[in-house]
Order: structure tokens, then C-alpha cells, then sequence
């Protein structure tokens, strides 16, 4: 059995040995049918393999992600379940589980044979990256805001105390566990200056690990989790020599060495069973699998896909969710499962670049139909430490395929291009970024097009909005769950996203009050010339429903034209099926009557 209602394209393979599982759709007959499917296209969400070999995905199946294998739909819930991982100790899969967007996810376990969902840890609380206890798997380890940052905790799952490890300001990122069991690292820091820390159950203590106190750029981060702390050590990213991420292994001592370096940020490295490093290196919008033995580098993969990563006992599992070009799928070994031949249309993304005013080259995606286009749009990612990844993402295939020209670009604050790029928007927020997505608008009009709009989602969505209102440089703009006001995000946001929101904003609302003032949507609404297409979840947990309502009420204040979505079952990312669909071909009407 396959999901009903959406298309999944998932190539699932293993360091030792491959499989694949495609699901596709048939040829498109028109714009609204094409929509329909490119909407129903979505990411999986967190795989992991089984003892016996069987893959287990996180697959988006009428209203919401369900846990699927190749012989079917394992849970059937009306919630969300995603993240799974195989707890060994317990012959179990743990999992997060959502519902309609709100970002709070309790804990649980399900059955593989039954799909039986079970509660473990249920409350108000955001739970994320959920980890059993190698050996016993007594505790399971997870990242939670339960005392507002984000904390390291554990929880017995016999007994059920709840259990806080990280006694640092700083909120934590990744973890691993130590092979035995008895200890516990993680990074205490969400992007700059973070260190990794040392958590031992036994003694009790929270001590710093791997850290260069003398410098502010140092940086570590642990993505690995299982398969990051082996016999053989602890696997990690630094930045601090080179500013890039260079592959490093370290020993609880304190000592670590740089196994690898290159100009290339990498990510997610991984012991494999036979003693070698996995990880993902990054080539532009390009993600590539490689492994690393000590002495050589090796590439396993380098189709430009996304990478999902997850230990298993025999090596490292992969999976590529969404390939960018249809028709040309990679198959790494046995087929699980084909449905169609693939006839789904996609538009293959061109790597460009351009320059700034003031000199900067920035990378971007060109997406171009198939006949000549008389408008374009820029359409920069969310983040804003992100980067356009060579995945199939549904908002720019549905404008190319109306016959928009579409330009992706990764502006400074995008990662992927080392520290010093990713730190050049610290304290400018909606300074050269937007000068970056400006300058793409000028790279599209170079190019012939009279017409240039711009679209984009969540911190996309924010730059959308600077973009029509502070500037000159677009016709219209399509805001998706966009922030419209610094001061009040900063107010209403997560401690951890207010603690973001103070280094990229060089203080706090009462520290820095012009900044936040002139850097926030809201207070260019009078300047705003061209028509504005707004949509937004009303369970989103980082953009909350008053900022647009904020924005739509001064819109109609002013006359100002404008189109407003509302998804009353959405939070911060639109994935209901149903409602893409509405979204995009709102969208593509919009973009058509007014570019």
C-alpha cells in the first residue's frame, strides 16, 4: 500500500547496502491539476531502520504524517507522528506526536508489529530529539522548553520522573549518548560560540568539554546523535580554525583533533559500523554523502538531494527526500516499491550567481519555464540560517510551471557558506539581506522581465514584506506566515527564539528600540504601493496569528489591496493537502493578476 492523497518521492539506502521506496504521480492534464500534485508532494519527516531491515518513514497520508513501511500505514491516528527511532532496548519505536501544527509534541512509543501509539511524555511542553538509553534503556533523553530555554532532560520511563541535566544559560542544540549509557554530550549554544558540554548521570555533574573561551567565533556542534559517540570517540563539527565546519573527534578528556577539513561545511557525522565517518557536505544548494576512513574521502552520494541520516547496527542508513528533477531517480539497489513511471513535471533549478551593490557574489537557484517568461519572482528561503537545498519544493514549481521565472537565493545569514557569511547579518536583520533579495530583483530585471514580485515563508515571508513596503524593488509580494513586528515577536516568542532574536538584533526591544523598530514590517505599511497576498496558521507557535491580523487590520485602514488566507488547522508550516492546494492556486491567481 501507498499514501492516498499525496506523492512521496524517498530514496532510502544504507552505507552497506541500498534500497529504494518511490511513490509518483501521472502527468499533470492543467495549472489547477498540476498544483493538486505538486501540493501533495511532501517531505518525509525522519526515518529509521528496523533489526530486520525493514524502513520505517514519516509520510504526510490524508491530514496528517503517519509512520510508514513498504507493506503499508503502520499508525493510523489523526495527529501527527513523526521523527521515528528504533529503541533497541525495548524492541520499540519512539516518535514525537503533534497536532495541527502547534509544535507541542509528546513523547511516545509504537508498536512495530501493531501501530499502537502510546504515551510516554504528554504535556504542553515542546519535546524534541527523542533518545533512548544505549544498553538498559531505562531513560530516554530529550530537548525540551520545559523551564523556557531549551534544557537537556531525561525521563524514566518506568518510574516517569522528568529529570533537567543542563545547567547552562545557553539553550542546547544536539546530543548524543555515551555508548555505555553512563554519560550524556551536548551543544550548549544554538549557532555561535557554543560549546559542548558533559553530562555525567552517575556524579550528576554538567562540565564543559570542547570549548575556545578565548574566542567568540569558536563554535561546536553535535548532530550526530546515536552513532556521534563510539568506543573509538565523540564526532563532532568545528568551525573555530578555518570558519568552516571541519570534521573533529574527541575523548572526554578534553582533547579532540580535526579529522578532516576542506572549504565546505559539513554536517552529521556518523560512526559507521566498520569505523569510518559519515557526513554531509554541502555544495551550494547541493547536499553530498561522504565517508571519511581515517585517511581518505570518499563520496557516496552527490545528487544534490536532501539527507536524512540515522545510525543503524550495520553501517548508517540514509534517505534523499524529494528529488529536485523528476524523471532521472536514482535507484540504490532493490526496489521496495514503484507505482508509476515518472511523468511528473518538475523544473530543473540552474545555479547562478550575482552581485550586491556593495560587491558581495550571492549563490542563488534560477527556475525557468519552458516557454519565455514575462514576469519573475524572487523567492528567499526561511531561516535565516538556511540555504535553497536541490529538493522539490512546491511553491517554485507551481510559479514555474504557471510560467513564472523564479530566483532562490541564499543571502547573507544563509549557512552553507562558512561563518563569516552566515554571521554577516548578526545585529542587521533586514539590512543586507534584504539588500541581497533587492539586488536578485535587479539580477531578474537584467534578464528582461518588466514585471518582479516575490514570495516567500516564514523569515522568507518577513523578507517578502521588507521588500514591498521598504523598498522599490517589487511589483507584489506573497508573505507566508511572515513576521510583521520585531518588538512584538520578541515579546510574545519561546525564551530560545528571544535569545535568537537578541544577537541578530543587537539587544532587546529596550535595548536596541530603533533597530527593532526600523527593521519590523508594520511600520512601512503607509509606503506600501503594491498588492499583498498574506497567509497564515492560526496555531503557529513562532509567528502568532495577531502579527498578521496586525498587518491585515493596518492594510485595511489604508485601502491598501490585499488578499488574506487563514488556516484555522495550520501552525507554522502549511501542510495539509487540502490546504496547499488552496494556497497555490491562490497564489498563482495572485502573481497572474498583478504581475
Amino acid at each position: 500500500m501507498v499514501p492516498t492523497g499525496s506523492q512521496v518521492i524517498v530514496v532510502v539506502s544504507s552505507i552497506l547496502k541500498s534500497v529504494t521506496c518511490v511513490v509518483l504521480s501521472c502527468m499533470p492534464e492543467s495549472i489547477a491539476q498540476y498544483i493538486e500534485q505538486v501540493a501533495g508532494t511532501h517531505r518525509p519527516r525522519g526515518h529509521t531502520v528496523l533489526p530486520d531491515g525493514t524502513v520505517v518513514v514519516a509520510v504526510y497520508r490524508d491530514g496528517a504524517y503517519e509512520l510508514w513501511t513498504p507493506d503499508g500505514c503502520l499508525t493510523d491516528t489523526d495527529e501527527d507522528v513523526v521523527s521515528p527511532r528504533w529503541d533497541s532496548s525495548r524492541e520499540v519505536l519512539l516518535a514525537l506526536r503533534d497536532e495541527e501544527g502547534a509544535e507541542r509534541y509528546d513523547l511516545v512509543e509504537v508498536d512495530p508489529e501493531t501501530g499502537a501509539v502510546t504515551p510516554i511524555l504528554a504535556d504542553e511542553f515542546l519535546v524534541t530529539n527523542p533518545q533512548s538509553q544505549p544498553a538498559k534503556g531505562e531513560k530516554i533523553a530529550f530537548v525540551s522548553n520545559r523551564d523556557q530555554s531549551l534544557d537537556l532532560y531525561t525521563v524514566d520511563r518506568d518510574a516517569g520522573g522528568v529529570v533537567k541535566h543542563s545547567e547552562t544559560a545557553e539553550s542546547v542544540r544536539g546530543y548524543a549518548w555515551a555508548p555505555d549509557g553512563k554519560q550524556l554530550v551536548y551543544q550548549a549554544g544554538l549557532i555561535d560560540g557554543a560549546a559542548l558540554r558533559l553530562v555525567d548521570l552517575r556524579a550528576g555533574t554538567d562540565e564543559v568539554l570542547f570549548d575556545e573561551p578565548e574566542s567568540e567565533q569558536s563554535l561546536a556542534y553535535i548532530d550526530g546523535g546515536r552513532g556521534a559517540w563510539s568506543d573509538t570517540g565523540i564526532v563532532f563539527t568545528t568551525n573555530h580554525a578555518t570558519g568552516y565546519r571541519e570534521i573533529a573527534v574527541g575523548d572526554t578528556d578534553g582533547s579532540y583533533d580535526v579529522a578532516f577539513t576542506n572549504e565546505r561545511d559539513k554536517y552529521d557525522p556518523r560512526w559507521t559500523a566498520t569505523g569510518d565517518i559519515a557526513f554531509v557536505e554541502s555544495r551550494g544548494g547541493n547536499r553530498v554523502l561522504r565517508r571519511f576512513n581515517g585517511s581518505d574521502v570518499t563520496t557516496l552520494e552527490d545528487h544534490g538531494m536532501n539527507i536524512d541520516l540515522t545510525a543503524t547496527a550495520d553501517g548508517v542508513s540514509y534517505v534523499h527526500l524529494c528529488t529536485a528533477t523528476a524523471g532521472d531517480i536514482r535507484r540504490n539497489g532493490a526496489v521496495l516499491r514503484e507505482d508509476e513511471q515518472v511523468t511528473f513535471p518538475t523544473a530543473t533549478p540552474q545555479e547562478v550567481t550575482y552581485d550586491t551593490r556593495d560587491g558581495v557574489e550571492i549563490a542563488a537557484r534560477l527556475y525557468t519555464p519552458a516557454e519565455q517568461a514575462d514576469a519573475a519572482i524572487v523567492f528567499p528561503h526561511g531561516g535565516p540560517p538556511a540555504q535553497h537545498y536541490n529538493w522539490l519544493n512546491p511553491v517554485p514549481q507551481a510559479l514555474v510551471y504557471a510560467g513564472f521565472e523564479v530566483l532562490a537565493p541564499d543571502y547573507r545569514g544563509s549557512i552553507g557558506y562558512g561563518r563569516a557569511f552566515r554571521k554577516a547579518s548578526d545585529g542587521d536583520l533586514g539590512g543586507c539581506d534584504l539588500d541581497d533579495v533587492v539586488a536578485g530583483a535587479e539580477f531578474l530585471r537584467a534578464r528582461g522581465h518588466d514585471s518582479v514580485g516575490i514570495a516567500g515563508m516564514s523569515y522568507g515571508g518577513y523578507l517578502t514584506l521588507m521588500g514591498v513596503g521598504a523598498t522599490d524593488a517589487f511589483d507584489a509580494g506573497a508573505s507566508i506566515c511572515g513576521v510583521v513586528n520585531w518588538e512584538t515577536a520578541a515579546e510574545n516568542a519561546r525564551q530560545f527564539l528571544g535569545d535568537y532574536l537578541i544577537r541578530k538584533l543587537g539587544g532587546t526591544p529596550a535595548e536596541n528600540p530603533d533597530l527593532y523598530r526600523e527593521r519590523s514590517p508594520i511600520h512601512y505599511v503607509a509606503e506600501i504601493q503594491d498588492p499583498l497576498f498574506i497567509v497564515q496558521g492560526r496555531n503557529d507557535p513562532r509567528v502568532p496569528e495577531g502579527q498578521a491580523e496586525e498587518l491585515v487590520s493596518s492594510l485595511r485602514d489604508r485601502d491598501i489591496p490585499h488578499e488574506y488566507l487563514l488556516f484555522e488547522d495550520e501552525g507554522h508550516e502549511i501542510t495539509c493537502t487540502e490546504n496547499r492546494v488552496k494556497m497555490g492556486n491562490q497564489l498563482v491567481s495572485f502573481f497572474d493578476a498583478h504581475l
